[in-house]
């Protein structure tokens, strides 16, 4: 299996986040709101909420974790809230982001981070012992 599936964006996203967020976007319980590499001048961001699946978080923080990839050091997923609230909806927020990396640098190891999510998809170990059922296609 492999994360290859694609969304809609209505062409309104910096191309380089593409990849990234179709991925996110696979994972249970993720859906991404809004991207930003700043055309390479600011770090890779990639704003995201958490629905009723903790499994995709879950998936992504393992796989950024720099115990399981070489860019773990630089990479981080940080919460923050805001202070309206909608109906049954707490304004909580996640941020993906490539910290101090930018540019060519984050590209590159946004698509590494593609390549580890792929590796993760396809441990039948790691799924199997954490009972994880993420399906791609």
């Amino acid at each position: 299996m492999k994360f290859n599936k694609t969304f809609d964006y209505d062409n309104r996203m910096d191309k380089e986040v593409v990849d990234l967020c179709n991925a996110m976007n696979s994972l249970p319980g993720i859906e991404t709101t809004s991207s930003c590499c700043g055309h390479g001048a600011t770090s890779f961001e990639i704003y995201f909420k958490v629905l009723d699946s903790k499994e995709g978080l879950f998936f992504l923080g393992r796989c950024i974790s720099n115990r399981y990839w070489k860019y773990g050091d630089y990479w981080s997923i940080e919460v923050s809230v805001g202070d309206l609230k909608i109906g049954d909806f707490l304004p909580i927020m996640y941020i993906l982001s490539s910290g101090v990396i930018r540019g060519d640098l984050a590209y590159k190891q946004a698509k590494s981070l593609i390549d580890n999510m792929n590796l993760h998809l396809n441990h039948k170990a790691f799924m199997k012992g954490f009972k994880l059922s993420i399906k791609v296609a």
